[in-house]
């Protein structure tokens, strides 16, 4: 099994999170100030503003580095923040490197380095495991009809493993 890292966006990452967790601080004491509840109230409360808040932050730093490609003799896995894909390699009718650009979204999770899901893109409607919303990325499709777009760090290895991977009609589809 070969694991490849998705090639992601993490730009400002360090400052969105101060950010939020200073906001998240000053609401929490906006909260706890204007409470009119007495005793022990406006403090948890306080701090359930604060834990709502930095809870979302953590969520927003776990998610991206989830995201894995991981290719196996007979399937290539996609590992999510939320579960896994399965590909198996004998669906795959091309592999192109391509460049693509993200747009419209339809049920899917779109946070900074990390873009799951449906997405309308300059390519056409395409189910996107990807790092970035815009750049260059490899497209896999399947005879099912559907695209899937991944944006591996090293596209190199992945193209040449899965084009080993294609059935010997659509190969010679693909080096022409």
């Amino acid at each position: 099994m070969k694991t490849f890292e998705p090639d992601l966006d993490l730009s400002g990452r360090n400052l969105r999170a101060l950010a939020l967790l200073t906001m998240a601080a000053a609401l929490a004491y906006y909260t706890y100030r204007v409470s009119a509840a007495p005793g022990m109230w406006p403090a948890l409360l306080a701090l359930w503003v604060f834990l709502l808040v930095a809870g979302s932050v953590a969520l927003l730093w776990w998610m991206p580095a989830r995201l894995r490609y991981e290719l196996t003799d007979g399937a290539l896995e996609i590992q999510t923040a939320f579960g896994r894909r399965r590909i198996l390699l004998e669906n795959l009718r091309a592999v192109e490197p391509v460049e693509y650009a993200l747009g419209r979204r339809s049920g899917s999770a779109a946070l900074p380095g990390y873009y799951v899901g449906r997405f309308q893109s300059s390519l056409g409607k395409l189910t996107a495991y990807a790092g970035r919303p815009a750049g260059e990325g490899l497209l896999l499709l399947l005879h099912t009809g559907e695209m899937v777009l991944l944006t591996p760090k090293n596209a190199g290895p992945l193209l040449k493993r899965l084009r080993r991977a294609l059935p010997p009609e659509t190969k010679d589809d693909a080096q022409a």
